[in-house]
């Protein structure tokens, strides 16, 4: 590809294993993981050397953290963690706040459970896992003969009392079924709690068994909202004793194959219609490309900055007694009427963008209401919802505003963003001195 540095130079500057481990030692040179104490050579001489090996730890160290300060200094982290239910990321300034101090985190998570459980329709739990001959779907260790032989297939691993009342032998061939998939595989009884089935999930397709056996084809369509890892170890499942396997391995696997057509007409009639939409957008892309969408949402932060100008100049006239919604109102209505024309300049660049969408927020938000304390904290309230509008539509534009390398984009954004996390803050304030006496007091 001829990637280059700034300096013209090759920006990959390695030909071989050794000199592109050399290189990774500087990328870990200071960081927790740090190699620079470990030769190319010493991985061959045996394994099991911990990190940091560096000049400090010539032979690894096996306790990293013994003086019990760890890397969670603010300005050494490179992420701040996450919410563990949520996955919703952690600010930099709300882990600012923590002080850690060098001190380790240890975060409790409420127990939530799974997305899925066994049912009247799907009386077992499916679990699944690995074996200890193979990895992930065997590309490489199928292909040790060793590994093939002992453990050539999928099985089903059923508890003695289950299997006992199904009629289920050793060896039997038995078709589980979820909400999503079916596989069948032979019976291995015993060594497994009741109402728990277990399945390998090596055993998939790339070999071409014939018969319908992933075991990933069972399982959640859904993911951790931190790792983002699948849910592929879990699902409510039934169990039939067949006489033989009789499902064929798919051609094609659907995400969601309850929602499907079952009939062969309406399936093909599906995949003609899909043949047709993808023939017709290729004929689109060819005569006239796509827009990119950076304009609806630049059209999008501008609708709403226009309508903070409204809404706080209808707030200002509605209650003039307060003496402090006057000035700071009039001051905010400028500040948004100011991000309006700074966005000018980008809408020209990036387009206009598609009508239609941010009406309603007139409707639901821009209500004239009357002057007095509870109709004041209900526009406070609204006024609040609006900037919060706005400063969604400034984190979407940001991530964008990288992605092109728009400097002037993001500098923009940035002053924008400054404003609206004052006049939030604002509004949070006043509403909470407001609300006591609104809500407590009889009027």
């Amino acid at each position: 590809m001829d990637f280059r540095d700034k300096d013209g130079a090759p920006l990959i500057k390695w030909q071989t294993p050794e000199q592109a481990f050399e290189a990774w030692k500087e990328c870990s040179r200071g960081r927790p993981c740090d190699y620079t104490g470990l030769s190319y050579a010493r991985l061959s001489q045996g394994t099991g050397i911990p990190w940091p090996c560096n000049a400090e730890h010539p032979h690894g160290e096996p306790w990293p953290y013994k003086n019990l300060v760890f890397p969670t200094d603010p300005d050494y982290c490179e992420t701040y963690g996450h919410d563990l239910i949520t996955g919703g990321a952690i600010s930099p300034e709300k882990y600012r706040a923590k002080d850690p101090a060098g001190r380790a985190f240890l975060k409790p998570a409420e127990y939530v459970a799974p997305g899925e459980e066994p049912d009247e329709d799907f009386p077992f739990f499916l679990t699944t896992g690995r074996l200890v001959h193979h990895f992930h779907t065997r590309t490489k260790t199928a292909r040790a003969e060793e590994l093939r032989a002992a453990a050539p297939d999928a099985f089903v691993q059923i508890a003695e009392e289950d299997a006992a009342r199904l009629g289920i032998k050793d060896g039997d061939w038995v078709r589980l079924t979820s909400r999503r998939g079916s596989a069948e595989a032979p019976a291995e009884i015993g060594d497994i709690e009741p109402g728990h089935l277990f399945i390998p999930f090596h055993f998939g397709y790339w070999d071409s068994p014939g018969r319908a056996r992933a075991a990933n084809e069972l399982t959640l369509y859904e993911w951790d909202s931190v790792s983002k890892q699948p849910h592929y170890k879990y699902a409510a499942v039934k169990m039939e004793k067949v006489s033989r396997p009789s499902l064929k391995q798919p051609e094609q696997v659907r995400l969601h194959p309850e929602r499907e057509e079952t009939s062969a007409l309406g399936t093909m009639a599906e995949r003609a219609g899909e043949l047709a939409h993808g023939v017709s957008r290729g004929l689109k892309k060819t005569l006239k490309p796509e827009r990119a969408h950076i304009a609806d949402y630049v059209g999008l932060l501008d609708e709403s900055e226009k309508r903070l100008v409204k809404g706080f100049d209808q707030v200002r006239t509605t209650h003039p007694d307060e003496p402090d919604i006057g000035p700071m109102c009039r001051l905010f209505a400028q500040w948004s009427g100011e991000a309006e024309s700074s966005l000018k300049p980008f809408i020209k660049r990036y387009g206009k963008r598609r009508e239609g969408e941010p009406k309603r927020l007139d409707r639901a938000l821009l209500v004239q209401r009357k002057q007095g304390g509870f109709d004041l904290l209900r526009d406070l309230h609204d006024l609040w919802l609006l900037v919060n509008e706005s400063l969604i539509s400034l984190n979407v534009l940001e991530q964008a505003a990288r992605a092109l390398r728009d400097q002037e984009l993001l500098d923009t954004l940035k002053h924008i963003q400054d404003r609206n996390d004052r006049q939030q803050v604002w509004l949070q304030t006043r509403i909470s001195q407001a609300a006591p006496q609104v809500l407590v007091v009889p009027s």
